[in-house]
């Protein structure tokens, strides 16, 4: 036995007698008066008493054991490849081979313990699950853990292309196509360039995988497992922003070592790397060539990830993301009769795709076409936003409105948030302006509540 490999096998040891004897034994007192608090291994514990082992704490049980084991992997996987870096590449291939097998085992063993718990938690001591009932288990197999270590291997050693994929890598299966044409790992140093690049990727009607636009889809999901099947499976591309943070991160690592599985597996143009600094990244090659984000814009590098997926332009010129304002309050001055007319305020639950067009030379159209608004409505008497005790009396039943400067448009978006705008001043060119300008203050309603009362400081 290798000593990496003998010092994980202590460190495993360990760890499942912590599974056996601690997280598994607070099970056996689910049914008890005293209540019971049980590690989710997700920030949070369930807590039960006098529960029988049936139904919802039954699920927890398996869903939560699966997401523990899957951490644990992922933890032992980082500290194995900080450990063979330090050995020549023989020396490493032999110990990632030896601790592959000792994790599959561990999983095992974590799997068969689960299964006999399942049973005796179920029976009443005299009636048990038949012997074929396996629980509900759905965790690591073998299989993606040599992929995890194959990464390791090429993160440290690179081969040459002639060099055969390592036993136990697959070539991904062309029957289901990834449901993403490309995924961005990134550090969240990074994250106003990329989600730029990503914005206008979404406008060019690339499938796109950015974390932002993806909250619901990853509410509620385990991380670890999540990101593994995007990065390894489930996206036709991965384009890697590489910086001195991606490297230092225990999660970019970990998202660049299931990237690298795939791209081990398939032998092809997988990962574009795109650098910020001249970081090096175990397992991308000198000689693969990358892009420098220093010497693009992010509309400019979306438009090279477009081609690269053998995109053209977007079926509209216009077909590009609007100017965005994140805050929940401010003052702005844009260019109304650009971008079709359309100006981001907020995000997330709190965004406003807000759209305006000509009117006169003291209004100004307001559209409630964007998919992101729900009404558009004027406040008929407020004068200041603060005025606005109940946003939700006003008439949103038409498709436009026409505020005149001083006068205040509410908006309801598709979440049932409201948005106040104050409009300052229109400027119209076909009327005497060097341009099309208009200048606004907007407060957004954080709360679900439709009273702006003392929202705002400058109006108080």
């Amino acid at each position: 036995m290798t000593p990496t490999g003998y010092q994980l096998q202590m460190r495993l040891d360990d760890r499942l007698r912590w599974f056996r004897n601690e997280w598994f034994f607070k099970w056996h007192h689910i049914k008890g008066e005293r209540s019971i608090e049980i590690d989710t291994f997700d920030g949070r514990t369930a807590r039960y008493s006098g529960a029988r082992f049936e139904g919802s704490p039954h699920e927890v049980y398996w869903v939560t054991i699966v997401r523990g084991v899957r951490k644990e992997i992922t933890a032992q996987l980082a500290w194995l490849e900080e450990r063979v870096r330090l050995y020549k590449k023989e020396s490493a291939k032999a110990a990632l081979g030896e601790c592959t097998i000792q994790l599959a085992s561990f999983v095992q063993a974590v799997r068969n313990i689960a299964i006999e718990k399942d049973a005796i938690l179920r029976g009443n001591g005299l009636e048990f699950p038949p012997k074929r009932d396996f629980g509900d288990w759905w965790g690591l197999s073998a299989p993606e853990i040599e992929a995890q270590t194959a990464a390791i291997l090429e993160a440290l050693f690179p081969t040459d292309k002639e060099e055969a994929a390592p036993v136990g890598v697959q070539k991904a299966s062309g029957s289901n196509p990834p449901e993403y044409q490309v995924a961005l790992s990134f550090a969240g140093e990074q994250r106003a360039y990329v989600r730029e690049v990503a914005r206008v990727l979404q406008a060019r009607g690339v499938s796109v995988f950015f974390d932002e636009f993806e909250k619901v889809t990853l509410w509620g999901k385990d991380g670890v497992e999540f990101f593994h099947q995007l990065f390894a499976a489930n996206t036709s591309y991965v384009v890697m922003f590489i910086s001195k943070e991606y490297v230092a991160k225990k999660w970019t690592r970990h998202e660049r070592r299931s990237a690298l599985s795939r791209a081990i597996a398939e032998e092809r143009e997988y990962i574009l790397p795109v650098r910020f600094d001249e970081s090096l990244i175990p397992g991308i090659p000198d000689t693969l060539q990358y892009l420098n984000a220093s010497e693009h814009v992010p509309a400019s590098l979306a438009a090279l990830i477009a081609n690269k997926l053998s995109l053209g332009l977007p079926a509209k010129a216009s077909s590009v993301p609007p100017p965005q304002v994140q805050s929940l309050t401010g003052e702005i001055a844009f260019d109304y009769s650009a971008f079709d007319g359309r100006l981001l305020i907020g995000s997330g639950v709190h965004q406003f795709e807000t759209m305006w067009s000509k009117s006169d030379g003291s209004s100004i159209t307001l559209y409630n076409d964007p998919p992101s608004i729900n009404g558009v409505a004027i406040a008929k008497g407020a004068k200041r936003i603060s005025d606005i005790v109940d946003a939700s009396i006003f008439d949103f039943s038409s498709r436009t409105r026409r505020p005149k400067v001083g006068e205040i448009a509410v908006l309801r978006n598709a979440q049932g948030f409201y948005a106040a705008i104050i409009i300052l001043d229109v400027k119209d060119d076909t009327r005497g302006d060097i341009r099309d300008e208009l200048s606004i203050r907007f407060a957004i309603q954080p709360e679900w509540s439709s009273s702006f009362e003392g929202l705002l400081e400058e109006d108080k």
